[in-house]
């Protein structure tokens, strides 16, 4: 199949760039053809937002996250993601909580399908565990873009909160890992939390090889690829269940529950705080090996070629 890959930039690991690469890589791996001339396309994967139409091409919009937090015009924000919803002729969305976000806000898609994130568990598992942490009983970690560009903390994100818990949970001799530029954040134990700043995605992955769990506390997240990429190098998941992370974090992990919501907009980037007596085991399962993701790709697609 020749498939038109819109709006990917591909020397960004930014999350809906990152698992537009890795999906083209997978595509190409099994004999297809990623193409840029939509006249020798049979159909168009468009990542969030669509460049353009083509005519007689069937457009695939694979949606991220959309906007809802009313400190910002996210109606404006919304506006070309809801366009090319609108003009798609078909939807991905990346889990059953995504969809429901999405369609409380943009209403009901015509044609849509749920296809999880998936990890290249083969290159992950091959990879080589982070060296110097081998004296210490526990490793843990997390990872995320903790502050926006203008450089306000991303509170959804809960790096305080992935902090506590780890102070809260963790042994004598274990250490945390912060990856992600952390600002101006205060270290409150240096001696059993080290802060590594901005990794490249294969030092990630040697992270994730080292650590025995994955601290992924913030909420509205429609499918993180850091947790499904965690999960797929054997780290225990410790999640929100307020968002999709909990669809992929794996049948073993550890949800600490927070109260719904109902999808209406507003003030969302607040900082909370979780009670972590709230705790139940995850009972989804997923399958997060992008071989079976791209399969899932590859079937959606045929319904429109």
């Amino acid at each position: 199949m020749n498939i038109l890959f819109d709006n990917v930039d591909w020397n960004s690991t930014a999350g809906p760039h990152w698992f537009g690469r890795k999906l083209a890589d997978y595509l190409r791996n099994n004999g297809h053809q990623i193409n840029l001339d939509p006249s020798v396309c049979q159909v168009q994967l468009s990542i969030v937002m669509a460049s353009q139409k083509h005519e007689g091409l069937p457009l695939i919009q694979r949606l991220d996250g959309i906007y809802y937090d009313t400190t910002k015009n996210y109606k404006d924000l919304n506006y070309p993601i809801s366009a090319t919803y609108d003009i798609a002729d078909g939807v991905v969305f990346q889990s059953e909580w995504s969809k429901k976000l999405v369609e409380s806000i943009f209403g009901p898609a015509d044609n849509c399908t749920i296809i999880h994130n998936g990890a290249d568990i083969e290159t992950i598992r091959s990879t080589d565990p982070a060296t110097g942490l081998e004296s210490f009983d526990k490793v843990w970690s997390c990872a995320s873009s903790w502050f926006y560009e203008d450089g306000t903390p991303r509170n959804i994100k809960r790096l305080d909160e992935n902090i506590r818990y780890f102070q809260e949970h963790s042994g004598e001799r274990d250490i945390l890992c912060v990856a992600g530029h952390p600002g101006n954040t205060e270290n409150p134990d240096p001696m059993k939390i080290v802060f590594l700043g901005e990794l490249d995605i294969p030092s990630l992955y040697s992270l994730y090889r080292a650590s025995d769990y994955f601290i992924h506390l913030g909420r509205f997240d429609n499918c993180p690829n850091v947790v499904v990429d965690a999960r797929a190098a054997g780290c225990h998941i410790i999640c929100s269940s307020l968002g999709g992370t909990i669809e992929v974090a794996g049948k073993d992990a550890t949800v600490i529950e927070e109260d719904g919501w109902d999808f209406v907009p507003f003030e969302s980037n607040l900082k909370t705080v979780l009670d972590f007596t709230r705790k139940k085991v995850n009972p989804y399962d997923k399958n997060i090996s992008m071989e079976f993701v791209a399969d899932k790709y590859l079937e959606y697609f045929g319904e429109f070629s």
